[in-house]
């Protein structure tokens, strides 16, 4: 398997730092509250390697895939635990944090959709001005994972190839709520990036 420079790995990481800041000023605006990030995790990765993480990060979570479009490939994949979304969607209709008592519903996971539709537009829009190459995404859809068997149902390699850069974004709010955004990119725009992409 390929790996990526020191330099290459350091300006992958910036760059989701500043796109995550993008998706959680985003979010910060839906829900009123502030929300911390993690540093981004950065490596080269195979197909297995993903849905072993998936698996591991995922079980008894929603799981809200938005892909890239046009001619740029690229996947986002926001994990959450029903708790969390419940606590969300309660923010959003004006609460103070509580989450709903039962299952999630189809309010539940629409919520969650629109969340991430907002979080990946604004960072979409982030991502285009670093790389001067326009970035355009596709509608969200909504995973729910119980089991093993679910994560076959998030199409998380919508590209071909079987290496790719794997970055993973860990934020909270408060101790009201935590998530994990995972963004995934082929080698091919991997190279873009770090080409395109001036650290600052």
């Amino acid at each position: 398997m390929g790996a990526l420079s020191p330099k290459d790995q350091d300006k992958m990481a910036e760059v989701a730092q500043i796109c995550m800041a993008h998706s959680v000023t985003a979010l910060n605006m839906m829900i009123g509250r502030e929300i911390r990030i993690q540093v981004p995790m950065v490596k080269v990765v195979n197909s297995a390697d993903i849905k072993n993480i998936l698996t591991a990060f995922g079980m008894g979570s929603v799981t809200v895939q938005i892909d890239f479009k046009d001619d740029f490939d690229g996947n986002n994949l926001l994990m959450m635990k029903a708790n969390d979304i419940k606590v969300i969607m309660d923010l959003m209709m004006g609460g103070t944090g509580v989450a709903a008592e039962g299952d999630l519903n189809e309010m539940h996971l629409s919520c969650v959709a629109e969340v991430m539709n907002q979080m990946m537009g604004a960072s979409a829009i982030a991502l285009t001005e670093m790389i001067h190459k326009t970035v355009d995404i596709n509608p969200p859809k909504t995973t729910l994972v119980q089991q093993a068997v679910d994560i076959d149902q998030i199409d998380f390699l919508p590209f071909a190839g079987d290496e790719m850069t794997l970055v993973v974004c860990h934020f909270e709010s408060q101790g009201l709520l935590k998530g994990i955004l995972i963004r995934i990119y082929p080698m091919k725009e991997t190279r873009f990036i770090c080409d395109n992409f001036s650290t600052r």
